[in-house]
């Protein structure tokens, strides 16, 4: 397992004063054939790809901005890349679409399905 302990309690004791910090306001799929760039917010965009983000939503349109937290310095957008080049011991096992009582594979294991594929 990877990662910095430390930075993740730190992140946690900030949620539990200010729950907002730790609020899923952002959730993306890649849908771009595009090579690895190595800056997440382009390979964000990689077919594949998928990231969460916490806190702040009002630049994207959401209504969590800087007044709805307890300490503005909390008032931060954090975004989580998940990808086979940054987190191989985190799988994105699957995702799926469900539409009018049909379930479509979208990704299965970082890599796109057949479905998506056929769109390309």
């Amino acid at each position: 397992m990877q990662g910095d302990r430390e930075e993740a309690l730190r992140f946690l004791s900030v949620v539990r004063y200010d729950p907002n910090a730790g609020r899923i306001t952002e959730l993306g799929l890649g849908t771009q054939s595009l090579p690895w760039a190595g800056t997440d917010i382009q390979d964000e965009k990689i077919l594949g790809t998928a990231h969460l983000a916490t806190g702040r939503s009002d630049h994207l349109g959401g209504e969590i901005g800087p007044a709805s937290f307890r300490d503005r310095r909390n008032a931060v957008h954090n975004d989580v890349l998940y990808t086979p080049v940054k987190t191989p011991e985190i799988d994105l096992a699957r995702v799926t679409l469900s539409r009018d009582g049909e379930e479509i594979v979208v990704v299965e294991h970082y890599r796109p399905s057949a479905a998506v594929a056929r769109l390309l």
